[in-house]
């Protein structure tokens, strides 16, 4: 057993990114984007549009991150949920921040110029994959209980 595979659970979980290669860029470019959100993955581009693929927590390990140091873990969680179909979810990020490296989350698809990137997890688990990823926040009531 290496480190990883005690830093990481063993859960099914897919994920992807995907977002339209508009003229003006360089594929390889939107590419390095994608693969610097989702840690990796199979990357391909399907007629304008740039798709990377990966499979495991992992996965997730940028954005857990990003969104931790930008303190948008509420934004996330929001955004998961309400997005949210059985075994699936998603959100979006900004596609010029991600190429820098940079977690940035879009709440709507016109907010970003070129043009956002969707990330979509796809998992049985999706619930203990969401707490992974962003942490509830236990509150305590007025008399002090959990």
């Amino acid at each position: 057993m290496t480190p990883g595979d005690r830093q990481f659970p063993k859960w099914d979980v897919s994920v992807s990114a995907e977002t339209l290669v508009n003229p003006s860029e360089d594929p390889d470019r939107v590419i390095r984007c994608l693969v610097n959100a989702i840690n990796g993955g199979t990357p391909r581009i399907q007629n304008s549009n740039a798709l990377v693929t990966c499979e495991g927590i992992h996965s997730l390990h940028h954005i857990r991150v990003g969104v931790k140091s930008r303190l948008s873990e509420g934004v996330l969680r929001r955004l998961l949920e309400r997005n949210r179909r059985d075994n699936t979810t998603w959100f979006l990020l900004n596609k010029q921040a991600a190429h820098s490296g940079v977690i940035a989350l879009v709440e709507d698809w016109d907010e970003s110029s070129l043009g956002p990137i969707k990330v979509t997890i796809d998992s049985r688990e999706l619930e203990k994959v969401i707490d992974r990823l962003v942490p509830s926040i236990t509150r305590i009531n007025s008399e002090g209980e959990l």
